[in-house]
């Protein structure tokens, strides 16, 4: 009697299906994955905050860009934005609020810079799905407005007074530089690049050079005068003269040299020499020895 041969576990798979079995085989699976949006919005969030001593408000506006990224469709990063921000004045209220404590309300500047720096990091919700971007601007109360304005005007008005006046010597220097000038160059023996020498000539250089067309006039009314002072002085001299016959020389020079020097340098005469003396004070000549 023959037996069948015995079968294992794949023999009988085998004979139940009727043959090898066929391998299993899979579709492949398409996965479909959104692509990145982003959504931008701005807004503006405006409070009145304490400035230091408490008696007038800083007036505070935050502008916020807002910003929502990600693989969602845009209605829902719209609703993400929109719940942030209906949260963000409060926020920002508490953030500001005791760094313009810290200012006066007439430095509206000072505060603007310090909230700034502190919001400068900006806000970010939800590992960075919703971020917002904000930057501050602060004004000064409108009581402490119009003073600065009225001291602003004031302080303007002085810098073109001064200005105006700068400019007027200017011009005027420049004029009279030239008047001086044409004035010296009508005087023999007088050299016009000498300060000494024309120095006399200063003021009317600036009469000329504000009413120039008084010089016909002018010019000659100076010369007048300078020829009546020339004769004073001769007649100075004349006196000095018969002083000095009738004293000792060494007297009279000791006397009449400071003097004499100082006039003929007021009238920008030339000095017959120059005694250095170095940097002391000037001591008198040493009186002769008399046998």
């Amino acid at each position: 009697m023959t037996s069948n041969p015995r079968r294992g576990p794949l023999g009988w798979l085998r004979a139940l299906f009727g043959g090898r079995p066929e391998p299993l085989s899979f579709d492949a699976m398409t996965v479909e994955v959104p692509e990145l949006t982003a959504v931008h919005r701005a807004s503006t969030v405006s409070f009145e905050t304490p400035a230091r001593g408490g008696g007038f408000d800083f007036q505070i506006e935050i502008r916020c860009d807002w910003c929502a990224e990600g693989r969602l469709d845009q209605e829902t990063l719209h609703r993400a934005i929109d719940g942030y921000q209906a949260t963000m004045p409060q926020r920002l209220t508490e953030r500001v609020r005791d760094i313009a404590r810290e200012h006066e309300p007439f430095h509206a500047e000072e505060a603007e810079r310090a909230i700034n720096q502190e919001l400068k990091e900006g806000e970010c919700f939800e590992n960075g799905l919703v971020s917002c971007r904000t930057t501050a601007f602060v004004q000064p109360a409108p009581q402490v407005l119009e003073q600065q304005r009225k001291a602003a005007l004031e302080l303007q008005e002085i810098e073109h007074r001064y200005a105006k006046s700068a400019l007027q010597v200017q011009l005027l220097r420049d004029v009279a530089q030239q008047w001086r000038a044409f004035l010296a160059g009508g005087l023999a023996g007088v050299r016009t690049d000498d300060d000494n020498s024309v120095a006399w000539l200063t003021p009317w250089a600036v009469l000329l050079a504000e009413q120039p067309d008084k010089a016909a006039t002018e010019v000659g009314d100076m010369f007048r005068r300078r020829q009546e002072q020339l004769e004073h002085f001769a007649k100075l001299l004349g006196r000095q003269e018969k002083d000095y016959k009738a004293q000792d020389l060494f007297d009279f020079v000791f006397a009449n040299e400071r003097q004499l020097g100082h006039a003929m340098r007021l009238f920008g005469l030339p000095m017959p020499g120059e005694i250095d003396r170095g940097t002391g004070p000037e001591e008198p000549l040493p009186r002769p020895v008399r046998d």
